[in-house]
């Protein structure tokens, strides 16, 4: 539409409004959707479409606050052409009446500028503005008049029934939910409501109020501010305040919400609306508003006038964020210190303060640490160390900490700065705090200090924390700070709570590994207080049975349960098959589940784990697959909190772990790979021991590269932290492949990521230290000095120093136990080795010194000697004695470790007498020592001895190793019984013989058959002959050969028809020119 304008209704014009144009221009202009359908009384226009309807005098007002008022009617400005073409009669009624009306009506109307999407925009054009010659004005101004006069008639008058029908309308709307556009129509009907006679209710209006405020929406809230003004000053209340200032908020207008703060606040004494004014001048930072609402309320609280949450807004903040501005606080705190007067500069200190507590007092909100310790680092300048702040961070720190490690290590930070640096009192509520985390954590340290602060600053621990310290205290082995709380809770609360107090120092028995304390415990209880085990102590005394390898004793603990009106459960038998699957005797492990079943017991997952390992110990592995896939799919219980008398987390997960180890120790590396993926496909999680079987796979193939980028990338990406276990498997894969420098970077890596060393990996860098002594004794000592370990003692000493049976509490699955108890294993060896170390090196007197030292330590550790040396400890006994040349000592070694042997690898209820009693675990336990042994013979020309020894082995069930059989066959060969030693081999090592042909280059051929053997496997190693074998077989036929001809032909004759294969090998053995062929084969007769 082009038409000639004096300027245009749009923001941005008003200018033009007060000069004549001299050229034509072109300007854009919006009009209000409602325009055009000629309802002009709907139109809300800008502040300064005022002037375009005055006088050009008075186009210089200006327009102030919302309490600007106009107290003078305003007409048509002389010589303002108004383009009544464009306007229909009733709009130009409307005009005419609003100009000369009321002001407060203009002033209202004022509010809000049209938003673009209410907008219709359309161009006009105009070349000059003109000015209507003075007849023209008056004619005009007197047909403004009364047009006026007619057009008030009309439109405001309505009948009863329109208006009744209008308000309807109102209510109607104004209880509607979610109709678009719904607010603008709202106050177009409200407008029109207000030209009647009906006054409005109360209600109606407050809710009006709530409508508008509440909505995102400028127009709305721009109508709220003028629907306040709207309303008389006597009527206004406190809600009607609070939704202005909450609209007023919502526009930005923070000045304009004070201004109606103080209106109301001398009128009202309970309002809302403070904690939303707070709220926005600490998020924007204003804190001079913030000072005043924050005097305003304390005033409130002088004069005991109850007060809204003033920290309502506040709390709704984002943690993080209400932190960095409670920084922004205490700064602020600390310039008015210096600059304003000392009431002024209190009431911003105890600002700050408040907003830091109040930063502190949210829960379970994940914030930014750094943030926080800032904060509590600035308010030390106006505050003394308060533990409340403190306390209260830690607090908030322990709520997130479930979830963050961050959070947590924070927490414990904090915490022990209250009790050092600051010196701080903790309350009761933060130790039970620390208490409960400590013990989520399973940190001893952590216990231990916060018993401390209870003796120290409260006399002695709460009813309720006893049960929580004896507990975690009981699980990390210290058994003597247990007892003595028990002592103490009984002394000041009674034993009313006997049965739990007894379980938890049995369990600490448990993680020590001591059943005879147990035992010891169970009668005093029993003496003192009339106590009778529940299941779970029963549990827990099999438990401490089986952990020490004495399964008579076990045994007869189960028989003792039976026998009473306890019913043992699926965890009982859990706990008796896991035993007896762990020494290999599968079918006791079968008769137990068969016994639970029978009795209407639900199998549990660790019941059908005890099967699974059972086979696997056995060497049945298709069994023990078929098993655990068949277990996907079965009912088993499973409990949702592991017991506590269980050492690791017996799931699903393990039987597949199982597998994995099981083929990991054989080398099977396509089985690992085919496991791996099964656990996958079945949606198997794995977990830190699955990711060890994986590792040690990699190790024993010489890979611990490759292992390592398991533990580095692998297991840190699943959020897996590495154990222990881990690190010892990594040091001994590098160990393999004589790489001692990565094995100390390992351990250096243990100590800072705080891991704590055990035997397993102490026993690793004990072998690192003891190689670099050998190395430097070969290059340093060509004399023959006495050999000195100086690494390797260093490194045992240092393991010794912090020896305590509270170590074995920490343990999980180790390596180095072998097949000792672990109550023994984790000192004995250490000893074990070094003598072996000492006798290979035949430094006899540091021998029998450190066999001393041995039994001093078993006296302390362990309680005793009797019985207590292990297998391990009495073969490298045997090498020392064997290279002393005391035979006789190193028979003696040899009967203990029958003995030993005999207790641990006896089938339960076997008759020694009969055949195969040997449990099919221990049947190479015997292999270490009976080299020596046999060697010893050897020495003592005893041949027939070794003989008798070996049958007597192999009826009771034991098995000779690959490199038994191959000693076996050489002293044979050596002691001129050539028949035998040929038919030996030929029966027990030749299976595996490929060939010479398969080795290729003979220079390399002995190299290669070295690798075709492992003694560390756990069948250790496939038959076959090693090289020293061949030659001294071949030795053994050149004497048989050498024989007169009748006896000699005889004797070739019988090895041929006896040992074909072992013939050809050795017929076929290239001639090497090394020290051994010189040595045997060369030999001058």
């Amino acid at each position: 539409m082009i038409e000639r304008v004096a300027a245009c209704l749009e923001n941005g014009g008003k200018h033009v409004l007060q000069r004549i144009s001299k050229q034509p221009f072109r300007t854009r202009r919006s009009l209000h959707f409602a325009f055009w359908s000629h309802g002009a009384g709907n139109i809300d226009l800008p502040s300064w479409w005022l002037a375009f309807l005055e006088a050009p005098s008075s186009c210089n007002q200006t327009w102030s606050s919302t309490e600007s008022t106009f107290n003078t009617p305003r007409a048509l400005p002389d010589g303002f052409g108004l383009l009544d073409f464009l306007y229909p009669g009733e709009t130009l009624a409307f005009i005419r009446k609003f100009v000369n009306g009321n002001t407060s009506t203009i002033r209202r109307r004022r509010r809000s500028q049209l938003l673009s999407q209410r907008l219709r925009t359309y161009t006009s054009a105009a070349d000059s503005f003109v000015d209507l010659p003075p007849s023209q004005k008056d004619a005009a101004q007197g047909d403004s008049l009364e047009d006026k006069a007619g057009d008030d008639k009309n439109s405001n008058q309505l009948d009863a029934e329109a208006e009744s029908a209008l308000y309807t309308k109102f209510r109607r709307l104004l209880r509607a939910d979610g109709q678009p556009r719904n607010g603008e129509e709202l106050w177009k009907t409200y407008r029109e409501t207000q030209r009647t006679s009906l006054s409005l209710d109360p209600e109606d209006v407050t809710l009006l109020f709530k409508r508008l405020s509440t909505s995102k929406t400028p127009f709305d809230l721009e109508c709220t501010r003028i629907l306040l003004n709207d309303t008389p000053l006597p009527n206004r209340n406190a809600l009607h305040y609070d939704h202005a200032i909450s609209a007023a908020l919502e526009l930005g207008d923070l000045g304009g919400a004070m201004n109606l703060h103080r209106e109301a606040t001398r009128r009202i004494r309970y309002l809302q609306g403070s904690s939303m004014i707070l709220k926005c001048a600490v998020q924007h930072s204003k804190w001079g508003y913030a000072e005043e609402i924050w005097k305003y309320h304390l005033d409130k609280k002088l004069a005991h006038v109850a007060q809204p949450d003033i920290w309502a807004g506040v709390n709704s903040m984002p943690t993080t964020e209400l932190m960095m501005k409670a920084v922004k606080a205490v700064d602020c705190a600390i310039r008015r210190a210096e600059t304003s007067t000392f009431d002024d500069a209190e009431i911003m200190r105890s600002l700050a303060i408040s907003l830091v507590q109040r930063a502190l007092s949210t829960r379970t909100i994940e914030f930014s640490v750094t943030s926080q310790l800032r904060m509590l680092r600035n308010s030390r300048r106006i505050l003394q160390p308060d533990v409340t702040l403190y306390q209260a961070a830690v607090l908030q720190n322990i709520s997130v900490g479930r979830q963050s490690s961050k959070h947590s290590n924070i927490a414990l930070k904090l915490y022990r700065e209250i009790r050092g640096k600051l010196n701080l009192v903790p309350d009761l509520e933060l130790l039970r705090a620390m208490l409960k985390r400590f013990s989520a954590l399973r940190d001893s340290q952590g216990m231990y200090e916060v018993l401390e602060d209870y003796r120290k600053y409260h006399e002695a621990p709460p009813m309720e924390a006893y049960p929580l310290l004896m507990a975690q205290l009981a699980r990390h082995g210290d058994f003597d700070t247990v007892e003595e709380l028990f002592r103490d809770f009984i002394a000041r609360y009674g034993s009313g709570e006997i049965q739990n107090h007894a379980r938890t120092l049995l369990f600490a028995c448990l993680r020590r590994a001591e059943a005879d304390r147990a035992n010891n415990v169970l009668q005093s209880l029993r003496e003192a207080y009339g106590y009778e085990p529940d299941l779970e102590a029963w549990n827990i005394l099999i438990a401490i049975y089986a952990r020490v390898g004495d399964y008579d004793g076990a045994t007869a603990i189960f028989d003792k349960l039976m026998a009473t009106n306890v019913t043992p459960e699926n965890s009982t038998y859990g706990i008796l098959m896991g035993m007896f699957a762990k020494r290999s005797d599968p079918d006791t492990t079968s008769a137990l589940y068969e016994q639970a079943l029978s009795t209407g017991i639900k199998p549990n997952v660790a019941m059908v784990d005890s099967l699974v390992l059972a086979l696997i110990t056995s060497d049945r592995f298709d069994e023990a697959y078929r098993i655990v896939q068949e277990a996907m799919t079965m009912d088993l219980d499973e409990a949702k909190r592991q017991p506590r008398y269980i050492a690791e987390d017996i799931t699903r997960t393990r039987m597949w772990n199982t597998l994995l180890s099981h083929c990991a120790m054989n080398r099977r590396l396509d089985k690992v790979a085919e496991i791996q993926k099964r656990m996958q496909e079945a949606g198997v999680p794995f977990d830190n021991i699955t990711y060890a079987a994986l590792m040690l796979s990699l190790c024993l193939k010489n890979m611990p590269g490759a292992a390592l980028r398991i533990k580095n990338v692998i297991m840190r990406s699943h959020g897996i932290r590495p154990t222990t276990l881990h690190y010892s498997i990594l040091m001994g894969g590098f160990m393999q492949t004589k790489e001692p420098n990565k094995v100390l970077l390992l351990a250096n890596e243990m100590l800072e990521n705080k891991i704590s060393p055990t035997f397993s990996s102490q026993n690793q860098l004990l072998r690192v230290a003891s190689k670099i002594d050998e190395q430097e004794d070969d290059q340093a000592n060509p004399d023959g000095e006495p050999f000195q370990a100086r690494r390797a003692e260093a490194v045992m000493r240092q393991a010794l120093e912090t020896l305590n049976p509270m170590e074995l509490a920490a343990l999980g699955p180790t390596q180095r136990a072998q097949s000792n108890p672990v109550n023994v294993a984790f000192y004995s060896s250490y000893f074990s080795y070094m003598i072996y170390l000492y006798g290979k090196k035949h430094s006899f007197a540091r021998v029998v010194d450190l066999y001393d030292e041995y039994i001093s330590t078993a006296r302390r550790v362990h309680g005793g000697v009797e019985g207590i040396a292990p297998v391990e400890l009495l073969s490298a006994l045997m090498v020392t004695h064997f290279n002393a040349g005391e035979h006789a000592e190193t028979e003696k070694c040899w009967q203990l470790a029958m003995e030993k042997s005999e207790k641990f690898a006896r089938k339960v209820d076997a008759d020694t007498s009969q055949p195969g009693w040997v449990l099919y675990k221990y049947r190479f336990i015997l292999s270490l020592p009976l080299t020596r042994y046999m060697q010893s013979l050897q020495a003592m020309s005893r041949i027939d001895d070794i003989a008798t020894t070996v049958d007597y082995l192999r009826h009771a069930g034991y098995q000779l190793s690959v490199h038994n059989w191959n000693k076996y066959t050489q002293i044979l060969a050596q002691e001129g019984r050539a028949l035998l030693a040929f038919e030996i081999c030929e029966k027990h090592l030749i299976q595996g013989w490929p060939g010479w042909e398969h080795f290729g280059n003979p220079i390399r051929a002995k190299a290669k058959i070295k690798k075709q053997w492992n003694p560390k496997s756990l069948d250790r190693g496939r038959p076959f002959p090693h090289y020293e074998t061949l030659v001294y077989l071949a030795r053994a036929y050149l004497d048989a050969k050498s024989l007169p001809y009748g006896t000699g032909t005889r004797t070739l004759q019988d090895l041929e028809r006896l040992a074909p294969r072992t013939m050809e090998a050795v017929l076929k053995m290239p001639k090497f020119d090394d020290g051994i062929q010189n040595d045997v084969l060369r030999r001058s007769e």
